[in-house]
């Protein structure tokens, strides 16, 4: 196990993750053990392990039963209502319909109920309907749902506006508005997270997107057709994507925004340059489409990835993740971090040294890769590859 012939002020065995050996002035150890490493950019960032004792606690959400008028929520009977009482009290009121006098008649040969107002079978359905046991979770994510084209604050207005009839005061139910809003936050923060992590780890040639193309497919068989060559093209041609499905603000219509990289130029090696006007811009806008991609599903865009512009095409995908309902579609194989020990002599720096709750690490762009104490190499595309990974 190498170590550093550097000034030290003392030696400890753990310290805000494992760190083995003497801390030099700098506070840098002589050995981090199984740390994750990431790439960003011109620099990999590595992550020392750590320990947490305390287990994840989960907690079942309790159970409510509300009824829905007119899409508006209303506390309709005690927590502890189970799904037969629900059932019971739908047939009480089909018994109840029969017994004040409904005679059923026939037409058609089919047996009928005749009333001036609903019969029994309506009225089971539309208590079915109306009167349903879910969770306030459940309920936040559908009206979530409902109001995400609003902007955010007007939405989390709504959103507790139609949920405070479910709670005893207006605390009560901006507490949980408020505490779920960050849940959503930090979801989507994981989301753009992984794939940013994903992202920079490859070395992407081309941003693209994909139309839905009402003349050649629907949405949902346009979806899975992509999906399917998307996949073909990982498997047979050694391409790797990773994007995201988006709908239009203005016509809704669906699209793939992605990255992809092309060893055989299977995609880009039969292209054309196309001269289309743009409304948004009111110009003429010249793009590269691809005709592999044009045959199968329409429209394409495809634009080279210049070095400097890797980080910003990558933000660009990842800010629709905010959106509601947008969902990431990665190849097989993509990974955030590969695991490795870190020998203190490749440590340039910690990344934030006025804050010693940050542990993460700046190393040198030929750090030694080591698996358990055995030296793999120096980081290159052939001992990352030989490195284990986590997805």
């Amino acid at each position: 196990m190498p170590f550093r012939a550097k000034e030290v002020k003392n030696t400890i065995n753990r310290y805000k993750g494992d760190m083995l050996g003497e801390i030099d002035q700098d506070g840098i150890a002589q050995w981090y053990p199984n740390c994750k490493v990431r790439r960003e950019g011109d620099y990999y960032i590595a992550t020392p392990h750590t320990t947490n004792p305390t287990r994840r606690t989960v907690r079942k959400p309790k159970e409510i039963t509300v009824s829905v008028k007119d899409g508006k929520y209303t506390l309709e009977k005690p927590q502890d209502m189970s799904l037969n009482d629900s059932h019971m009290q739908a047939e009480q009121i089909e018994n109840t319909a029969v017994n004040d006098g409904i005679e059923p008649a026939t037409i058609d040969g089919k047996q009928v109920a005749e009333q001036t107002g609903n019969s029994p079978s309506k009225a089971k359905e539309q208590h079915k309907t109306d009167v349903r046991i879910t969770t306030l979770k459940d309920i936040l994510d559908e009206l979530y749902d409902k109001y995400y084209r609003q902007y955010p604050n007007v939405r989390k207005q709504s959103i507790f506006k139609d949920m405070l009839p479910l709670f005893p005061t207006e605390e009560d139910a901006s507490y949980f508005v408020d505490d779920q809003f960050r849940r959503k936050w930090r979801n989507a923060y994981t989301r753009k997270q992984r794939f940013e992590y994903k992202a920079y780890n490859q070395n992407y040639e081309y941003f693209f997107t994909v139309t839905f193309d009402g003349k050649k497919h629907t949405e949902e068989s346009f979806e899975k057709s992509l999906k399917n060559a998307l996949s073909n093209l990982h498997k047979r041609h050694g391409c790797l994507f990773q994007g995201v499905w988006e709908r239009g603000n203005e016509n809704d219509r669906l699209h793939f925004h992605g990255l992809i990289y092309d060893p055989n130029k299977k995609i880009i090696g039969e292209s054309e340059t196309v001269k289309d006007y743009n409304p948004k811009t009111g110009k003429m806008k010249t793009y590269l489409q691809s005709k592999y991609f044009f045959e199968r599903f329409g429209r394409n865009e495809f634009s080279e990835i210049i070095p400097q512009m890797y980080q910003s095409a990558i933000r660009y995908i990842t800010k629709y993740l905010n959106k509601q309902d947008v969902k990431p579609y990665y190849s097989k194989g993509l990974y955030r971090f590969i695991e490795s020990d870190i020998d203190g002599n490749d440590v340039i720096g910690k990344m934030d040294c006025t804050d010693e709750r940050d542990i993460r690490l700046l190393v040198a762009n030929d750090f030694r890769i080591w698996d358990e104490g055995v030296l793999v190499g120096e980081a290159s595309p052939e001992t990352i590859a030989q490195a284990r990974k986590v997805s």
